[in-house]
């Protein structure tokens, strides 16, 4: 009974996958974690469908964002509207609540330090 129960939960958790566990991880306040779990799959991501890489993006952009990364942030968060505007309707609710949130505190960090969205020449 208890190997059953072990490869049902190892079943369930594989369907949902990377992208969601990288949501839930990001839900449980374990930014870093959700960070190294959905970066570990990037290369993965062309061969999703729109839907998980709009989940990915929104979540690896949130994951950023709560880290300090700012133009990380930036640019998944980009990524997950622009997904969402070439599919509408990929993203669930929950999502594109978790994603506009985020990207007004976003807003409040480039107005503070825009320094990262100037491009310098490398020193000499």
């Amino acid at each position: 009974m208890l190997l059953l129960a072990a490869v049902l939960s190892f079943v369930v958790t594989s369907c949902g996958g990377y992208v969601a566990r990288g949501r839930r991880l990001y839900h449980e306040g374990r930014y870093i974690e959700s960070a190294e779990v959905l970066q570990r799959h990037e290369q993965d991501l062309n061969a999703e469908p729109p839907k998980r890489q709009a989940e990915y993006a929104t979540y690896r952009g949130l994951s950023m964002l709560v880290l300090g990364n700012y133009p990380e942030a930036h640019r998944w968060m980009l990524q997950a509207y622009t997904i969402e505007q070439r599919h509408p309707g990929v993203m669930q609710p929950t999502w594109r609540r978790d994603l506009d949130q985020g990207w007004r505190q976003l807003q409040t960090h480039m107005q503070v330090q825009p320094q990262w969205l100037v491009v310098r020449p490398p020193p000499p």
